[in-house]
């Protein structure tokens, strides 16, 4: 599969939303059945082996949303699934339902943080006990991607990835307290998930390490589609709007540049640094257009405007990576 046709048919397709009320959810369930599934049996006949299907997966999601939280959930769930397919559980993924990744705990994601445990149980499985916080889109999830310690091996801690689906015994989920902190995208909640005694079984273990091979290029991977699928959402608005074929022209190459991205590794120092360049080139071109909203439906320009001011937590962890990159890349050439 190349990104044409994709493409083309975001430049030429009617960019009518999709609208599935305010479920997030049911959203992405007539997505899947109504956008995605009609478009992978004409592209290709199915779902590409090569995984990269997941791309078109978050573009043409973002198209059809009516509101960029949609966007934000076809490009997460593009990601999650980029991401199974590549530790080999993409069957343990459910074709129409949201999957949210569990990695946070009280003290975030790092290895030194996650105390969740996955024990051996005397049936061959394994039995999940902790508490993840944070977990992006929980409360409307059919599964969850859950990361969680093997236990300690001198200093490291071993983590693995596992996906259970949601209402597995021994899982609770509760929204989560923000606080004073107003959400970016309030159709997007977050969840407290408690485990107590889950059984897992060995098959819905993911291969490789839950750090290296789960939660840091998943970080990229996101970043990347999330951002991508924001990008078809903009492109779908400016076309219904009447922007000038220019600003159009402007949102095509940042999905190019996405897309070159995406069908590459996303675990070199390259890939972490043009992500980068992308995110900054984005905002650039977002500067440009401001003036071209006042041509945009009130309700969307307003939504847009809260949705683009959410992103000062994410900002200062992709400026590490960034870092963390040319550092790699230093160290590679000494």
């Amino acid at each position: 599969m190349t990104l044409d046709p994709v493409l083309n048919h975001l430049l030429g397709a009617e960019p009518a939303p999709l609208a599935a009320g305010d479920d997030p959810a049911g959203w992405y369930r007539s997505f899947r059945e109504d956008v995605l599934a009609p478009w992978q049996a004409r592209a290709n006949g199915g779902a590409d082996p090569s995984g990269r299907d997941h791309f078109a997966h978050g573009l043409l999601g973002g198209f059809v949303a009516d509101r960029p939280a949609w966007a934000m959930v076809a490009g997460h769930q593009a990601a999650v699934r980029r991401l199974a397919w590549e530790r080999g559980g993409q069957a343990l993924v459910p074709d129409a339902g949201i999957v949210a990744f569990c990695a946070s705990e009280e003290g975030g994601a790092h290895p030194r943080a996650v105390h969740s445990s996955l024990r051996k149980a005397a049936d061959g499985g394994f039995r999940l006990d902790g508490q993840k916080r944070w977990a992006t889109l929980a409360p409307s999830a059919a599964a969850l991607l859950i990361i969680a310690s093997l236990g300690r091996d001198g200093d490291r801690n071993r983590l693995r990835a596992v996906c259970v689906p949601s209402d597995r015994r021994g899982i609770g989920i509760a929204p989560m307290d923000l606080g004073e902190r107003k959400p970016s995208n309030p159709e997007v909640r977050h969840a407290v998930v408690d485990l107590t005694a889950v059984p897992v079984a060995a098959g819905e273990v993911m291969d490789g390490d839950g750090y290296t091979d789960a939660i840091k290029p998943f970080r990229t991977i996101e970043d990347l589609y999330i951002g991508a699928a924001t990008t078809a959402y903009n492109l779908a608005l400016a076309r219904r709007s009447g922007w000038p074929e220019a600003a159009v022209e402007d949102l095509l190459l940042l999905l190019v540049g996405a897309g070159a991205l995406a069908f590459g590794p996303l675990d070199e120092p390259a890939a972490h640094l043009g992500v980068a360049a992308l995110s900054r080139a984005t905002a650039r071109t977002r500067a440009e257009h401001a003036e071209h909203w006042a041509l945009v439906d009130k309700t969307a320009a307003a939504a847009w405007r809260r949705a683009a001011a959410g992103g000062g937590v994410a900002a200062r962890a992709k400026e590490l990576r960034r870092q963390g990159a040319w550092a790699r890349l230093v160290a590679s050439s000494t």
